[in-house]
């Protein structure tokens, strides 16, 4: 596994980005972790909104929407602000994993032109991005 160390660069952030979903991995204060897939939100228009944002290198942004109502990953978040997300088949069919920390921002206005219907956005400060090397 190669690691890319905190640097996301403008090509692998917008390849993101448009991937259909990612896998987020969290845990609570007790350790306890929980996994769940986030995906793209469709627009009226028939396209969707962007998986991801990359506002520079050692950041990502996602939305938040509402779900089964259990809040588990952001509960946890409110705990433990350890996060991974996963991203299967990238732009050249390998995987992505960025780990970070994370803080919930409950003004989504910020990103508003990105995701409309957000109820609130993620900002994860990147710690290391993971990629194999084959």
């Amino acid at each position: 596994m190669e690691e890319d160390g905190m640097g996301i660069d403008g090509a692998r952030g917008a390849a993101l980005a448009q991937l259909p979903c990612f896998i987020l991995a969290t845990a609570d204060d007790r350790g306890q972790c929980d996994c769940s897939y986030r995906g793209r939100a469709p627009r009226d228009d028939g396209g969707f909104d962007p998986l991801v944002a990359m506002p520079g290198p050692a950041e990502l942004v996602f939305p938040d929407y509402s779900g089964n109502a259990m809040f588990n990953s952001l509960g946890n978040l409110m705990v433990n602000d350890g996060i991974s997300l996963l991203f299967p088949g990238s732009e050249d069919g390998l995987w992505t994993r960025i780990d970070g920390r994370a803080r919930i921002v409950d003004d989504p206005r910020p990103w508003a032109s990105l995701w409309p219907s957000a109820q609130r956005c993620v900002v994860v400060s990147v710690t290391a991005v993971h990629r194999p090397t084959e």
